[in-house]
């Protein structure tokens, strides 16, 4: 029965399993061999009926992961990037005070991984060692530099 189903139908599907991307859904859907022209008849209408809706199902995702506090704001970016919605429409999305937001998940992250650490009993050499391995973690989770010194400042 499943070689009858509509691009439509197999969208519809798809959608109900998880909100997507029309990007995404569109890629899925190409791989199920369905020609160009009724992928993009289908999309418009789910899009018409409002079952697709790339800029809310955006907003919705990044609100989600954003007040989770455990993603820096360049990894949900790329996360949403992956899942087939647009950089500048994300981009927008980012609050003005983020930064705030960015140094408290940053203190978190080092916090949990170097909290047994007494920086005191360390010389020269371990230290340095230390704030490196301290900045490649956080750098690795997304985290820009400015954010990075200004934490481990704290921190250390």
């Amino acid at each position: 029965m499943k070689e009858n189903k509509t691009a439509l139908m197999t969208a519809a599907d798809l959608l109900a399993k998880q909100e997507q991307s029309s990007k995404t859904l569109k890629r899925k859907l190409l791989a199920k061999k369905y020609s160009e022209n009724e992928i993009d008849s289908a999309i418009e209408t789910l899009q018409k009926r409002n079952y697709l809706n790339d800029e809310e199902t955006c907003r919705q995702q990044f609100e989600i992961f954003y007040s989770a506090e455990k993603l820096s704001v360049r990894q949900i970016c790329m996360k949403l990037i992956q899942r087939g919605f647009d950089y500048e429409f994300i981009k927008s999305l980012i609050p003005p005070d983020s930064d705030k937001r960015e140094k408290k998940i940053a203190a978190k992250i080092l916090e949990k991984k170097f909290h047994e650490i007494n920086f005191d009993d360390l010389d020269t050499k371990e230290k340095f060692k230390l704030k490196s391995k301290m900045y490649q973690k956080l750098s690795s989770k997304g985290f820009n530099s400015e954010i990075i010194s200004a934490v481990m400042e704290n921190f250390l």
